[in-house]
C-alpha cells in the first residue's frame, strides 16, 4: 500500500472545458460527493429498501494568491465573476501528480464563492468554493 502526501496532490482547471493547465500555487483541496438515495418500499413489506438515485459533489480549492498572476490562478479565481454560467468548466483534482485520468477525479462545475484573507503575519490566501454539475469521474488507484 503506498501513502500519499497531501503535497503530491494538484488542481488542473480550463473555464470553457478545454485544455486543464494546473493551478499554480495549490495548497489544499476537498471534494464532497453524495448520491440520493429512493425509497423503493413495497407495501406491505416489513424492512425499507432504496435505490441510489442522483449524484452531486461540491468542494474546495485554497490557493496561496500570486499577485503576479502566474499560472492559471488568475482564470480559476476569476470564473466567480461569469453571471450566468453555463457550467462548462472543467475540474481535475489529483492525489498525486497531474497526469490526466491517472489518481483523480474529473467534472465539469461551477466556482459558487471566492474568499481572499490578507492576514498580518501569514500569507494571503484564496478560497474558491465549487459544486458539480454532470457526471464525475473517479480514477483514483
Amino acid at each position: 500500500m503506498a501513502i500519499l502526501r497531501g503535497e503530491q496532490g494538484a488542481v488542473q482547471f480550463a473555464p470553457t472545458g478545454s485544455g486543464n493547465a494546473t493551478i499554480a500555487g495549490t495548497r489544499s483541496w476537498t471534494l464532497s460527493i453524495t448520491k440520493d438515495t429512493l425509497d423503493v418500499t413495497d407495501h406491505g413489506d416489513t424492512a425499507r429498501s432504496f435505490i441510489g438515485s442522483l449524484i452531486s459533489g461540491s468542494g474546495t480549492v485554497e490557493l496561496v494568491y500570486d499577485n503576479a498572476g502566474t499560472g492559471n490562478q488568475p482564470t480559476f479565481i476569476e470564473d466567480i465573476l461569469t453571471a450566468e454560467d453555463p457550467a462548462d468548466a472543467t475540474f481535475e483534482l489529483f492525489t498525486a501528480g497531474t497526469t490526466s485520468g491517472t489518481d483523480s477525479v474529473r467534472f465539469a462545475g461551477i466556482i459558487t464563492s471566492m474568499e481572499i484573507a490578507s492576514t498580518v503575519g501569514d500569507l494571503v490566501v484564496a478560497t474558491c468554493n465549487f459544486i458539480t454539475s454532470g457526471a464525475i469521474t473517479s480514477n483514483l488507484e
